[in-house]
């Protein structure tokens, strides 16, 4: 198969994911793992967090909401519910849940300051190849003036930059992935996306797409199956640092 495009997540494949800002806020605060990704997800798409990704909401009034929202002691049946799909012990009582909006979002996008040179390194070279499109489709968000500043910055590294803030879409809308295959121009049969979470690249996947999943901490596994796709070497001259 041809390939005109490979298409980045950013978050959790460019740079650090948000998840582990999760986990760590998690473990600061004695929080059972998982439990505020389990509450964000079932808020649904009325939830606070796909709100502001979608531009819906200001950031001030998000922490506020965003915080009362993983408060909510429902979510205690719902994490348990998460366990026992997951075949994980199910304790009888959890405690209650108080999350401080703020402090949760600024620890996760804190993570989002730390690049992964490997897949930059990587994009250079698909880039100096002159045989693909380069784009990056990101759910992404109003961000405080010292939080993102990575992120924000890497717009000249891709030949297209699409946001969700600025669409109004997000993943795993398959809507978005339509938004972005139409501005690159290409068909989504024709793109190869790179993501970190498992329902975004089943959704790329049912519309065509060839996918590849970045396991955190494991980007150099993801390089590697993207070399084999394009049939170029990504890895040569990978720099310490950028």
């Amino acid at each position: 198969m041809t390939f005109k495009a490979v298409i980045f997540d950013i978050g959790g494949v460019c740079v650090g994911s948000p998840m582990a800002g999760i986990h760590r806020y998690e473990k600061e605060h004695g929080l059972p793992r998982n439990y505020i990704n389990v509450a964000i997800v079932k808020q649904g798409e009325d939830g606070a967090f796909q709100k502001l990704e979608r531009g819906e909401i200001r950031l001030n009034d998000f922490y506020k909401q965003f915080g009362e929202q993983l408060s909510d002691p429902r979510h205690k049946q719902n994490y348990k519910e998460y366990l026992q799909k997951s075949g994980r012990p199910v304790p009888e009582n959890i405690p209650n849940v108080s999350v401080d909006g703020k402090a949760l979002w600024t620890t996760m996008m804190d993570e989002t300051n730390n690049v992964d040179v490997k897949v930059f390194h990587a994009i250079n070279k698909l880039k100096e190849s002159g045989q693909f499109k380069v784009a990056a489709l990101t759910n992404n968000s109003e961000t405080a003036a010292d939080q993102n500043k990575t992120s924000d910055s890497l717009r000249e590294t891709f030949d297209y930059f699409v946001e969700s803030k600025v669409v109004g879409l997000r993943k795993p809308d398959p809507n978005f992935f339509l938004h972005a295959c139409k501005i690159i121009g290409v068909e989504p049969h024709e793109a190869i996306f790179l993501d970190d979470i498992g329902m975004n690249l089943r959704s790329a996947k049912k519309l065509g797409m060839e996918t590849i999943q970045v396991q955190m901490g494991r980007s150099e596994e993801a390089i590697k199956k993207l070399e084999g796709l394009v049939n170029l070497d990504l890895h040569t001259g990978v720099p310490s640092k950028l």
